[in-house]
Formats: structure tokens, C-alpha cells, sequence
């Protein structure tokens, strides 16, 4: 049962991410599965059910790649790991899926709701304690997460659209950097 739902899973996102969410068949993503659409029902309430999996997914992989970091200090973790993160996020099925397609599949207060719980969520977590520890300005928390979102969300699509230029990618780490040292209590 699990290596079926991790079929779906995996021929889904390829499909979604190549053909976007209207485009998709099931009987399709059945089909690249070697299962019949009865299983795709069994293990998802319905196509949108499915897509919503899917991104719960990309989102739990976005919050994995973040935590990789190895890095002590909290502070420099959330940094190392943000430039990570705007690499990670400019894959196509992570461009198409996450950031384009799934406010509109889901609705806007249903992903918001599942963003809480991954990237969102994690995000205003590191961000209470590097305030409450005097490392970064007491900006209202909700404000900065929304903003570190909203700039790896344009970051990491300009990445993918110049291809990752090295020139451009330079740019965006000045650019991020320069953020971060924003927020940085002096």
C-alpha cells in the first residue's frame, strides 16, 4: 500500500509539474503508475486531493532542506540555509507546483493553512527565537516570515528563469545578504 501511494506520488509531481494541475489526467498518472484509477481514489479523496499531497510533500522537502544545514549558530543557519533554500526552490516542479499553482488548486486560505505547518510555520519559529535572544530587531515576526517567503519565493524563480546564471545568482546573494543584515541587531 505504501509503495503504491509512493508511485502516485512521484508520477504525479512529474506530471503536475510538467503539465500543471488542469492538464493532468488521472488516468494518466494510473497509467505511468501501473495502477488503475480505483487505487489513485483509495489512497486520495480525488485529483485535488492528490495535488495537495504532492505539495505537502514539496513543502516537508523545502522544511528537510533547510534543517540540513549544519551549522551551529542559529542565526548563521537561518542564513546558509535561506541561500540553500532559494536553489532548492528554483527546481521547475517546486516553481510550478509550490509557489504557482497550489494557492490557486487549494485556495488561498487552505494552502496558507498548510504553509503553517511547513515553511511558514518553521520560518516565524526561528525567527521568535533569534528575537527573543536579541539577535535580529523586534519586527513583528508574522511581517519578516511573510517577507523572507515573498523574497525566496521571487529569488528563487528569477534563478530558474536566468537559468542559474552565476552572474545573477551573485547578485541575489548580495542582494539577500544584504537583507538578512538588515535584521541583524547591530
Amino acid at each position: 500500500m505504501e509503495a503504491t501511494r509512493a508511485a502516485l506520488l512521484a508520477v504525479a509531481r512529474k506530471r503536475f509539474a510538467r503539465e500543471g494541475f488542469s492538464r493532468t489526467d488521472l488516468a494518466q498518472i494510473a497509467g505511468d503508475a501501473r495502477v488503475t484509477t480505483g487505487a489513485i481514489y483509495h489512497h486520495f479523496s480525488s485529483k485535488k486531493g492528490l495535488f495537495q499531497a504532492v505539495a505537502e510533500q514539496l513543502e516537508s522537502e523545502i522544511v528537510a532542506a533547510a534543517a540540513s544545514v549544519d551549522e551551529r549558530n542559529p542565526w548563521r543557519r537561518l542564513r546558509v540555509g535561506f541561500e540553500k533554500l532559494i536553489d532548492f526552490c528554483a527546481a521547475a516542479d517546486v516553481q510550478r507546483i509550490t509557489f504557482i499553482e497550489a494557492p490557486q488548486v487549494i485556495g488561498p486560505e487552505e494552502w496558507r493553512k498548510i504553509e503553517l505547518r511547513y515553511a511558514f510555520g518553521a520560518v516565524r519559529g526561528v525567527l521568535e527565537a533569534l528575537r527573543d535572544a536579541g539577535t535580529i530587531k523586534p519586527y513583528p515576526t508574522d511581517l519578516v516570515a511573510r517577507i523572507l517567503l515573498a523574497l525566496l519565493h521571487e529569488t528563487s524563480a528569477e534563478v530558474a528563469r536566468s537559468k542559474g546564471d552565476p552572474v545573477v545568482r551573485a547578485q541575489i546573494a548580495d542582494l539577500v545578504a544584504r537583507v538578512f543584515d538588515s535584521l541583524a541587531v547591530p
